[in-house]
């Protein structure tokens, strides 16, 4: 009787937090908040850049095109932020940057954390946050999406749509059997010691969530609000930071999936048995070893196998790829990218040919780096360095 208590509980405060999910509501100022600035080459805008940081990657279908994403823009993260893109057409040797840069209209306004991402029919989106009202995290946030082609001279785009509250900081997947897109979306709050979060203005309900998009009601295009979809438990505020998770499908067609979440003092996991609608309780990530508090990348290669790029350490340095052929239980398969301090936020797409692409950003206000390198699963296997090719992308404040 008692467990029987424990478990409706339970089922009554999941289902409480999972109902609240923000809905996105008519946000017009939000949802044209930046100015789409094509090849701004001489444009004074774009040209203080004290820190370069955040980066994410996609490819072309076949690795012909490869475009990496950061944001910049001021010292540091705060109102002015802006999201810059760069392509290659020659495998990474060579950079065209700010080929698309999305611009604040009101200096009040920050443009952050984009992510890039091709999806199943091959179309490359960039997505980013904003932030309003001169807030370096305002109650709602925000997550916009582009698409974009390169046409061989620049960079073809569509008008950015507001998709959801929130911030979303990695990949969303695409589950082929239920025809859905799923997007890791998360609104964290920043309110002061003692303040009642609750009664902030534009409070909406946060929490650590998963939106849907559903093909066959929407279509292939992402340009309306994405429907609540599910809720990942939270640890208590004291240990949360910023979630920053990943989600990934165990297999093809299983509907065993697993999610990394960023907490203070390192990572943190959970596993879903019904397509991610709903979640165990959080356990510390151990199975890779030491983990630290940033931002990873978590997904599945062509193979079937999953992938896993971290700071293999307690601390930002020895950025390294992983490899699991048991679903996430273990990760016995690793190859070093860098061993440099102050290297974060990995991103990862793979190409037809089986090549993979990584992206991940260093020393974000001194060197400014962002990083391009390249591999394939075999490397991982081997643990062979020598077949890793890594070059740095921007020269610094690059424009």
């Amino acid at each position: 009787m008692k467990k029987q208590l424990i478990f409706i509980l339970f089922f009554v405060v999941v289902s409480k937090l999972t109902f609240s999910q923000p809905r996105m509501q008519n946000e017009k100022e939000r949802a044209n908040a930046g100015v789409v600035l094509v090849q701004p080459k001489n444009d004074s805008r774009i040209m203080n850049r004290e820190h370069q940081r955040v980066s994410s990657i996609a490819c072309s279908e076949d690795g012909s095109v490869i475009y990496i994403t950061w944001y910049t823009g001021g010292k540091g993260e705060q109102a002015g932020n802006y999201v810059t893109l760069s392509v290659s057409a020659d495998s990474g040797k060579s950079w065209k940057h700010d080929e698309l840069v999305v611009y604040p209209k009101d200096p009040n306004t920050r443009f952050f954390d984009p992510v890039l991402w091709r999806d199943h029919q091959g179309q490359v989106w960039w997505f980013y946050a904003v932030s309003m009202n001169k807030q370096y995290f305002d109650p709602k946030t925000g997550v916009n999406a582009i698409p974009v082609s390169w046409d061989g001279t620049k960079v073809r785009h569509k008008k950015p749509s507001l998709l959801s509250y929130g911030v979303m900081m990695n990949n969303p997947i695409y589950i082929p059997e239920k025809h859905i897109t799923l997007f890791p979306s998360y609104v964290k709050i920043l309110n002061r010691a003692g303040q009642n979060r609750f009664e902030i203005d534009d409070y909406v309900q946060d929490g650590t969530f998963i939106y849907a998009h559903d093909h066959k009601k929407k279509g292939k295009i992402f340009k309306k609000a994405l429907e609540p979809y599910s809720y990942i438990p939270v640890l208590p505020d004291e240990k949360r930071i910023f979630d920053e998770h990943n989600i990934v499908q165990i297999a093809e067609g299983s509907r065993h999936f697993m999610a990394l979440i960023r907490y203070r003092g390192g990572m943190y996991f959970s596993r879903s048995n019904d397509y991610g609608k709903t979640w165990l309780s959080l356990e510390p990530f151990t199975a890779a070893g030491p983990t630290t508090s940033s931002r990873c990348y978590l997904g599945r290669l062509k193979s079937g196998n999953l992938i896993l790029v971290m700071n293999a350490n307690t601390t930002r340095n020895n950025m390294t790829a992983f490899i699991s052929e048991d679903g996430g239980h273990t990760w016995p398969h690793q190859l070093l990218l860098d061993e440099r301090v102050s290297v974060s936020y990995p991103d990862l797409d793979q190409s037809s040919d089986g090549v993979i692409h990584v992206t991940y950003d260093r020393d974000r206000s001194g060197a400014q780096e962002i990083n391009y390198c390249s591999f394939r699963e075999e490397d991982v296997m081997s643990g062979d360095v020598s077949k890793v090719f890594k070059t740095r992308i921007n020269p610094l404040n690059s424009n």
